[in-house]
């Protein structure tokens, strides 16, 4: 099997960060860390961009609550007219009610669609589930994945350079 990269094990929060931030003024781009919670210091570092879900999220929302309002409009006024207590057809205030709701269940739609082409989901496997140190049962640590399609990747220097920068653990991942 091919090689997918060098997974650093590291004891606490601030060693990771320090070790990613050392990898990156190496050299290093094809980065990824993993932590049991989440380390804001960590987006600058592996250059995470921002993420584009609340503007899905508004248009998901925008859309449906105008196709709602428009079929309203449509079944009340074009297809099947009928004047109820000598109202107006066309009487807004109990269409926006029900188009605002629709407008929610599209918002909320659009932001789990969202979410899941953001992560990449459905994804069966990653070999980052080869390494026999990135389990729940080893207890919280905090890990770095430099991949091997880096341009500065050599396995021993790559290697060297985490155990120096404070890795516990560094071993081969197979793709």
């Amino acid at each position: 099997m091919s090689l997918y990269g060098l997974m650093a094990a590291f004891a606490d929060p601030e060693a990771l960060i320090d070790a990613a931030r050392g990898m990156r003024e190496r050299g290093y781009r094809r980065m990824d860390a993993f932590s049991p919670f989440p380390l804001e210091e960590l987006d600058g570092i592996l250059e995470i961009p921002k993420t584009r879900l609340p503007w899905a999220v508004l248009v998901g929302g925008i859309t449906c609550a105008a196709l709602v309002y428009a079929l309203i409009w449509y079944s009340v006024e074009v297809d099947y007219p009928i004047n109820v207590g000598g109202r107006p057809l066309h009487s807004w205030p109990p269409f926006v009610v029900i188009a605002f709701e629709a407008g929610i269940l599209g918002a909320a739609f659009a932001g789990f669609l969202g979410v899941l082409v953001a992560n990449g989901l459905p994804r069966y496997y990653h070999p980052v589930f080869n390494a026999e140190s990135f389990t729940y049962a080893r207890g919280g640590r905090f890990y770095l994945l430099i991949e091997a399609t880096d341009p500065k990747y050599r396995k021993s220097v790559t290697k060297r350079q985490l155990t120096r920068l404070g890795a516990e653990i560094v071993e081969e991942i197979e793709a």
